[in-house]
């Protein structure tokens, strides 16, 4: 009971300081929107996952104080708490396997107040503001389905198909460049096997660094051309490099660059969370 209570305590710590998430205002000229249907789900799903970890910390309180007979959940959720495992009811998104409850909540609150930030944009500046929102992907529910919708909002806005469209990738060197109507920034970002400078890849010692804001930009053009010459990065979840979001693809110069690189040696990749 006492190894409950001493997670319980570090978990309220940190929720305590955590408003609740609000909601996205929905209308009829916006639900047609890519990017608010997404971010609203994102949204719904945080604000519902933490009202739930709420009232099942309140509940554990009440229990431990014998004001409140224990059901089977409880019992289920206490068992793991006290394992320091984060509870089953809690589960709801993809992590690293073997991360402890503690490592778990602290990521968890960093997601909501990305979400609360994105709920105050849209209050001060109208849903039109979503697209310029710099997005950590990481932390993020379902962090691919945000290309899935960008890539449909270039479509719809600019009625193109979904097959036209390829994704450009800018590193930015200096963060006050601005974004044209089909770019998206991304933080978060971190380079394993390799740096990138002026947008361009280099094979490096380091083992990883972060990078700067990226655009992800919809272009429409023929991929086939666009690649050649070019190395291709996958976009992992996290750090255990078992979730695969998506690629980008890079220029290259230095050691191992152009047509015969040694990227894919080193092993090369981005990671979009640092949890594993």
């Amino acid at each position: 009971m006492h190894i409950i209570l001493g997670y319980f305590s570090y978990v309220i710590v940190i929720l305590k300081f955590l408003q609740a998430v609000g909601a996205l205002k929905r209308t009829a000229d916006n639900i047609k929107d890519p990017l608010f249907r997404f971010f609203e789900r994102e949204v719904n799903l945080g604000a519902r996952l933490l009202q739930d970890i709420r009232q099942d910390l309140q509940d554990v309180m009440l229990i431990c104080q014998a004001d409140k007979k224990p059901t089977n959940h409880h019992r289920s959720m206490m068992a793991d708490l006290s394992r320091g495992i984060i509870p089953q009811s809690w589960r709801r998104y993809t992590v690293p396997q073997g991360i402890t409850v503690i490592q778990w909540i602290t990521d968890f609150s960093l997601r909501v107040k990305q979400l609360q930030a994105i709920v105050q944009t849209t209050q001060q500046g109208g849903t039109k503001e979503l697209k310029n929102f710099n997005v950590w992907l990481g932390g993020l529910f379902i962090p691919e389905a945000y290309i899935t919708a960008t890539r449909q909002y270039v479509a719809q806005a600019n009625s193109w198909s979904l097959e036209e469209l390829y994704l450009d990738v800018r590193v930015l060197d200096n963060a006050g460049e601005s974004m044209d109507a089909c770019s998206f920034s991304v933080k978060g970002l971190k380079l394993q096997g390799a740096t990138c400078k002026k947008n361009k890849l280099q094979l490096s010692t380091i083992i990883s660094t972060e990078l700067p804001v990226t655009l992800l930009r919809w272009i429409r053009t023929d991929a086939d051309k666009v690649v050649a010459g070019k190395v291709t990065l996958p976009v992992y979840l996290n750090a255990t490099r078992s979730h695969l979001l998506f690629t980008m693809d890079f220029d290259t110069e230095g050691e191992g660059s152009g047509k015969d690189h040694s990227f894919y040696k080193r092993g090369a990749a981005i990671i979009s969370s640092d949890l594993g």
